[in-house]
């Protein structure tokens, strides 16, 4: 790999942050995982070696190219070809997170659309897609996403849409930028936790398309706003 450039710098940086905003906020598990596409050359992203996020520092990062190949000997995450696949299908986006984020996690084996509910969840769009494994690879699977043919299908669920739930498993963030993931992995958590119990009180009033639209420019400038305040409790919480 070529020496460490600014760019680089800042993205390894951002990532063992980003990491741990996730943790904190309550995000990520055990088992999630972020990456950024190299800024240098957009053919290889950047994701931590496979080891428990808590521990991740930026020497744990390793490049990987969009077949999901390392020239790093040290072991990479099963499901880094979630991340290969989509960087190849989506030149625009820059940062993937793969996390299990508790409040989601329902809207992955209900009937129940994930829908935008208020203007910080405007980003999703009318609805956030399912990819469900049953209907290519029947209903024997581990409902992992740990080979490139299944990621590919990811990618096909996810389409232009910035969030993807896996079926039974979990939830995919894409963004232009890895303070883009983040924020929109917090909102994402507060919209369902919202919808859940907005179901529970009555018929929702889902946003319109001309608020989906209005809104979620509105919000989406504020997402260094966000980064800012969740690394600030990162300070006061001693864990950066």
């Amino acid at each position: 790999m070529d020496a460490m450039s600014p760019a680089r710098q800042t993205a390894f940086k951002e990532l063992v942050i980003g990491t741990k905003i996730l943790l904190n906020e309550g995000i990520l598990d055990t088992f999630g995982h972020i990456s950024v596409r190299d800024p240098e050359d957009p053919n290889y992203f950047f994701l931590p070696q496979k080891i428990a996020p808590s521990l991740v520092t930026e020497n744990d990062i390793q490049r990987i190219d969009l077949d999901g190949e390392t020239e790093d000997n040290r072991p990479s995450y099963l499901e880094r070809f979630i991340h290969s696949e989509i960087y190849k299908a989506r030149p625009d986006v820059h940062s993937v997170l793969h996390s299990h984020s508790p409040a989601v996690i329902p809207y992955c084996f209900v009937d129940q659309p994930l829908r935008p509910v208020s203007h910080m969840g405007a980003f999703l769009g009318d609805a956030v897609p399912v990819y469900e494994i049953r209907e290519t690879r029947g209903d024997a699977t581990d409902l992992f996403g740990n080979s490139p043919d299944v990621c590919r299908e990811i990618a096909e669920a996810l389409g232009q849409y910035p969030v993807v739930l896996m079926a039974r498993h979990g939830v995919v963030n894409v963004g232009s930028s890895i303070r883009q993931v983040v924020f929109r992995a917090f909102y994402l958590e507060q919209n369902a936790a919202a919808q859940t119990e907005g179901l529970k009180i009555g018929a929702i009033k889902y946003l319109s398309p001309g608020e989906i639209e209005t809104a979620g420019k509105l919000v989406g400038a504020q997402i260094d706003r966000g980064w800012d305040h969740w690394s600030q409790r990162l300070r006061q919480a001693g864990l950066l």
